[in-house]
C-alpha cells in the first residue's frame, strides 16, 4: 500500500520531525531552562506562557493537519477498497452469468444431478402407485364380481326351494 506523504514530514533518513528536534533541542538548552524556569517565576515575565500556549497551538494545528491528512488516506483508501470488490462482484456475476463461474458450476452440477435422480425415483414411484392402483381396481372388480355370482346362486336357490321347480335351477346356471 502506497504510503502518502504529510506535508513537513521528514523521509527517515536520519532526519528528525519538527517535534523530536525541539525535544532534543530543550533538553540540550539545560542552562537556559534554569534561567526562562526563573523569569516564569517573576510575575513580569508573560513571554515564557506566551511562548508556551503558541508552541501548544502550534503542535494542535500540527496535529489536526496530521489527523486531517489520517482521514483523506483513509477516506481515499476505503473507497479504493470499495471499488476493488464492486468489481470483483461484477466480475463474478458476469462469470455467473456467462456460466464460467466455477464457484457456481459444482453447485448447480450437483443439483441437476439430484434433480434427475429426483425425477427418477417421482417416475418409478408414480409407475408403482398406478399398478397399485390397477391391483385395487382388479381386486375390487373380482370382489365385486365373486359377490354377484354368490347372489345370482342365493338367488336361484331362494326360487328354487319357493317354487320347488327343477328346471329352474338348471336354467340359473348356478353350480352348487
Amino acid at each position: 500500500m502506497p504510503s502518502m506523504k504529510v506535508e513537513g514530514d521528514s523521509d527517515g533518513d536520519g532526519d528528525m520531525s519538527g517535534g523530536e528536534t525541539e525535544r532534543s533541542g530543550g533538553s540540550s538548552r539545560g542552562p537556559d531552562r534554569d534561567s526562562s524556569a526563573e523569569e516564569a517565576d517573576e510575575p513580569d515575565s508573560d513571554d515564557s506562557s506566551e511562548m508556551d500556549e503558541s508552541e501548544c497551538e502550534r503542535r494542535r494545528n500540527e496535529c489536526l493537519d496530521n489527523l486531517a491528512n489520517l482521514e483523506r488516506q483513509f477516506t481515499v483508501l476505503r473507497e479504493q477498497l470499495y471499488n476493488e470488490r464492486v468489481k470483483h462482484v461484477e466480475y463474478q456475476l458476469a462469470e455467473v452469468r456467462g456460466g464460467r463461474s466455477q464457484e457456481y458450476l459444482g453447485p448447480l452440477r450437483r443439483l441437476q444431478e439430484n434433480m434427475r435422480v429426483r425425477i427418477e425415483v417421482a417416475g418409478i414411484l408414480k409407475q408403482m402407485r398406478i399398478d397399485n392402483i390397477k391391483h385395487i381396481y382388479e381386486a375390487e372388480e373380482q370382489a365385486a364380481h365373486q359377490h354377484f355370482k354368490r347372489f345370482r346362486c342365493k338367488t336361484c336357490d331362494f326360487l328354487h326351494s319357493n317354487i320347488r321347480m327343477p328346471s329352474v335351477r338348471s336354467m340359473s346356471g348356478c353350480e352348487l
